[in-house]
């Protein structure tokens, strides 16, 4: 009633939903299905716009596409340097990080480029510890010594690319020495990790939130491609692109077109011809689906937005999102506020109505990981009390908002995915209990698969990757006088994202039971504390209170802290400050000051 209503009085143009990257694809189709042809509004989002939106602006951009072009498996077997940038692979893709440190022990060379000395960084033959946000500086800086030195695949550049000469002028100014004073690291190290990424012979290029997550996000992502063009490291086996997801779905509902500029297989929303071929799928008129892109979640927020009705599957913006006071008071400003999840949370204690929704082991569904394997998951219990599938509230949701939805389980939702997208044409229930995963794109019902992409030709329309040169722009917010440290936020291993779940896990709090804040050993002298004293972390939008951890990981002059703890909230902190393609906030770059919290002594 409440839809329909502001639907009908506001237009629908005020209302917004977020989909889940924890649900599945079905799932998530039939809530982009829902918004789009009930709804009438490409106004849905979900958590890819918090951590690999400006991958997506940039891959597009030179690649069109933003799906991996490798697989996992050919980094343990079949690549000679691993370059990772910006992912602390073991703890927050342990998995992938135990099958790394594989790689490493077989032999192959690996580069690490983060701000924080990981794991992965201590075992690497090179670590480009950059400053933060200087990553531009640093790509490009590789790019030009890999010019000078004579290193450019010739043969890959004129023949699978465009624009090089563009992307070559653009990188001249950016000598080693050039590119030291700006990131702090040293100019050899820097040409020994441009020979060492270039010579291969086969280079695999991944990276995280650590690149995208700033304000610049997609020119830093711009750069690493141009780098990665330029060496010919992509089309072939061992050669593997991969941006590492987050969410074990984030993937998936992208590529089903929970995203508001695009449908399944990123066909955009604002083409006529791809309306018309959805409308018929969907059984509504054409004229009711639009053709103007939506609203990305950060900016449904911002001041003057006019979402006026919001329904959430599985997100928690009230703790994911940048700046989250004023999240907390958008979301408490809305006229109408429906949440489905699992959990009461943050958010959902601010709805009008609260729609108890199942986990992944309560329902049948697939799901596309990292390196775009689409997985076949079966229900190993029921949902629990009088909490219903996920799929069988939207389905009887959508018939009640006048869309027709005949649906009788998953399987019949995958047929109408493979329908319109191009990429699962092939791509079945039957196929997947055979086979339990398989890669996309899958053609025909007869294929294996695609373990690699683009050994031919990019799908671009003449079929070459485009470069795209850019410059380096200091952080949207620098440290001085008054701010003097540099707050970096993330995951640890033991924990989720807003800790929905994994705070509710025993086994899991017990090993990270409280939010700390990891100071350098230098800082800590400097600032007089001590490991476990609490202190209190300001910066321009907020100020928590937070335990101590020293830690000779982080560099002089930054801080982590991690997203999880809503009692000291890193997103009371961190930049709103977005990126002008992707619209993602400036997590990884805020200004803070650090002060001591002690009780006063009794006289």
């Amino acid at each position: 009633q409440e839809i329909l209503r502001i639907r009908d009085t506001h237009g629908p143009g005020a209302l917004a939903a977020l989909s889940s990257a924890k649900c599945s694809n079905e799932d998530n189709y039939a809530f982009m299905r829902m918004i789009r042809a009930a709804f009438r509004t490409n106004n849905v989002d979900h958590c890819t716009r918090l951590c690999h939106s400006t991958s997506v602006a940039a891959m597009s951009r030179a690649l069109h596409t933003s799906a991996a072009s490798g697989s996992m498996r050919e980094i343990e077997e079949a690549c000679d340097v691993i370059f990772i940038s910006g992912a602390n692979t073991t703890e927050t893709h342990p998995v992938f990080g135990a099958l790394i440190k594989r790689a490493v022990a077989r032999g192959a060379t690996l580069i690490v480029a983060d701000v924080r000395r990981t794991e992965l960084a201590e075992l690497a033959d090179i670590h480009l510890q950059m400053q933060p946000g200087t990553d531009v500086a640093l790509y490009n800086a590789m790019l030009h010594h890999v010019i000078a030195s004579g290193l450019v695949n010739q043969t890959f550049v004129s023949e699978r690319t465009r624009e090089f000469e563009q992307v070559r002028a653009a990188v001249q100014p950016y000598t080693p020495e050039m590119a030291s004073r700006i990131t702090g690291i040293p100019a050899g190290t820097i040409r020994r990790a441009a020979e060492t990424y270039a010579r291969g012979p086969n280079t695999s290029t991944l990276w995280a939130m650590g690149l995208t997550q700033h304000a610049t996000g997609t020119d830093i992502v711009a750069s690493l491609l141009n780098l990665m063009l330029a060496c010919g490291m992509i089309g072939r086996w061992g050669s593997a692109m991969l941006p590492i997801r987050g969410q074990n779905n984030v993937q998936g509902a992208s590529d089903v077109g929970a995203i508001p500029f695009a449908y399944t297989d990123y066909r955009s929303v604002t083409e006529p011809g791809n309306r018309a071929e959805y409308a018929r799928a969907w059984g509504v008129p054409e004229e009711s689906l639009s053709l103007a892109n939506g609203m990305m979640v950060t900016e449904m927020v911002q001041d003057g937005s006019p979402i006026r009705g919001l329904y959430i599957m599985g997100e928690n913006p009230v703790i994911s999102d940048p700046n989250i006071a004023h999240a907390e008071h958008w979301v408490r400003s809305l006229e109408f506020l429906a949440v489905q999840d699992l959990f009461l949370t943050e958010t959902a204690r601010w709805a009008d109505v609260v729609l108890p929704g199942s986990a992944f082991a309560e329902k049948q569904g697939t799901y596309v990981n990292t390196d775009r394997h689409i997985q076949l998951t079966e229900p190993a219990l029921s949902p629990p009390g009088e909490a219903r599938r996920d799929l069988d509230i939207l389905i009887e949701l959508s018939n009640r908002l006048g869309l027709r939805t005949d649906w009788t389980g998953p399987a019949d939702v995958m047929r109408e995915i493979a329908s319109v997208t191009p990429s699962w044409r092939g791509v079945s229930y039957d196929m997947l209990h055979r086979r339990r995963a398989i890669q996309y794109p899958v053609p025909t019902p007869e294929s294996t698969g695609t373990p690699f992409l683009f050994a031919d030709k990019f799908p671009t329309p003449d079929g070459r990757a485009i470069f795209v040169p850019v410059e380096y722009l200091p952080p949207s917010e620098l440290p001085d006088a008054e701010y003097p440290l540099v707050l970096n936020t993330g995951r640890q291993m033991y924990h989720w994202h807003t800790g929905t779940m994994t705070r509710r896990s025993e086994g899991l709090d017990s090993r990270e039971p409280l939010p700390v804040v990891e100071i350098s050993p230098q800082d800590a002298v400097a600032l007089g504390v001590q490991e476990g004293e609490t202190v209190r972390v300001t910066s321009r939008r907020g100020t928590i209170l937070i335990g101590v951890r020293i830690s000779d990981r982080q560099a002089p002059g930054q801080i982590f802290i991690p997203m999880h703890f809503r009692e000291a909230a890193a997103n009371l902190l961190t930049n709103p400050k977005l990126d002008p393609y992707a619209k993602i906030a400036s997590f990884k770059v805020s200004a803070v000051r650090v002060e001591p919290v002690r009780a006063a002594v009794p006289v």
